[in-house]
């Protein structure tokens, strides 16, 4: 039934799927929280197919948060876990402005399950996550509202406990999607103007630019991995054309397979494979793909004009202009070592510019321009 729901969601919800939306939220209520994970291919379509529907009906967004606080909360396992709070995450980016309401509870929800015992490094990063989101999502909204909310066994600031949680772990940041996310809140971080930045950022004003760098390391090998196996996708596409033009007069209707089904229990074995795997799960490629990053966000799509590399460079050389305190209280641990794997990120930043530019005009049906000039050298003087 969940492979028929998430086929038939797939590329429009209609009126009588949105029923069935309602059977899925009372199926989880009787005795359905162990079949969450199953769920959630379906889920994440009823949240991205139509964004407008979802979003039209309040008792939708409630639904789910009201699905991932029982699962937040349950014993069961923390895969099913990772899988709610990737759903909040989901919700938060999906929906920029519009849904403002929940935030609070998102934040409540996701920082609340770290005070309790976490066995994983995906669940942490996961938790974190949704911070993050709703850092880059509505970064002054963030910040009030870490204010005011009051965590069980947390002493003192809770914006402090925060930053102190993701540094501490922001080598657990796999992949590209988490390590991009990363970098766009440690960007809108850092971009706070000195009248609005709290004492709680200025505080881990050394720990910002390394670990930046950290990740754009990461980026570099994920993004190169990505290109490696989109390359070997194609090659076996071309492959499967061949011999589907061979066999083609011997298939039978029998022999027909559902792509949508197919897809997802593509998803659900990533699942299963990811539960089984431990914190030293990822491989040396630098890809270090889970199943999470299937449930895509506007920031995944292809078509997705925020670049973090030009988001970076951007921020950074603003701040050296408006701010230069604060720019030289962020570049001032940075080492030498740091300061030529900074240079690399802003030639890397400037290529993606201008290949991006490229693309863009010859979708537009243009000229393409090859062999863009990129500067060589940077001033990160202090």
């Amino acid at each position: 039934m969940l492979s028929l729901v998430y086929s038939l969601t797939s590329g429009h919800v209609s009126v009588h799927l949105w029923q069935v939306f309602q059977m899925l939220h009372t199926m989880f209520q009787k005795d359905g929280i162990d079949y969450f994970t199953e769920m959630m291919p379906a889920l994440h379509n009823y949240i991205t197919v139509d964004t407008p529907a979802f979003l039209a009906n309040p008792e939708h967004v409630q639904i789910i948060y009201n699905m991932c606080k029982t699962v937040m909360s349950a014993d069961i396992g923390e895969d099913a876990e990772c899988h709610a709070a990737k759903l909040l995450e989901v919700i938060i980016l999906q929906c920029p402005g519009q849904v403002d309401h929940v935030i609070p509870s998102f934040i409540e929800l996701a920082l609340s399950r770290l005070t309790r015992e976490v066995l994983t490094s995906e669940l942490r990063t996961m938790c974190l996550q949704v911070v993050i989101a709703a850092l880059y999502y509505n970064l002054p909204f963030l910040m009030d509202t870490l204010s005011k909310l009051q965590i069980p066994n947390v002493n003192g600031s809770l914006l402090a406990q925060f930053l102190k949680s993701w540094f501490h772990d922001i080598d657990c940041f796999v992949g590209l999607h988490d390590r991009k996310i990363t970098v766009l809140g440690l960007c809108s971080l850092v971009n706070l103007i000195s009248n609005n930045r709290p004492n709680e950022v200025s505080e881990v004003s050394a720990q910002i630019i390394p670990a930046l760098l950290l990740l754009f390391s990461g980026l570099k090998r994920a993004y190169a991995a990505k290109a490696k196996e989109d390359e070997d996708s194609s090659d076996e596409e071309d492959e499967d054309d061949d011999e589907e033009k061979d066999e083609n007069e011997l298939a039978s209707d029998e022999d027909e397979v559902d792509e949508d089904g197919a897809q997802y229990l593509e998803k659900l074995e990533k699942s299963a494979n990811e539960d089984d795997d431990s914190d030293n799960e990822y491989s040396d490629d630098g890809m270090e793909e889970t199943a999470l990053e299937s449930y895509q966000t506007p920031l995944d799509e292809d078509s997705c004009q925020v670049d973090e590399y030009q988001v970076f460079k951007n921020v950074l050389q603003s701040i050296q202009t408006a701010d230069p305190v604060w720019y030289q209280a962020l570049m001032t641990p940075v080492t030498p070592e740091q300061t030529k794997e900074l240079e690399d990120v802003f030639k890397l930043a400037e290529q993606r510019h201008a290949a991006a530019e490229s693309k863009r005009i010859e979708d537009a049906g243009g000229y393409v321009f090859q062999n863009q000039s990129v500067p060589q050298n940077f001033n990160f003087g202090t």
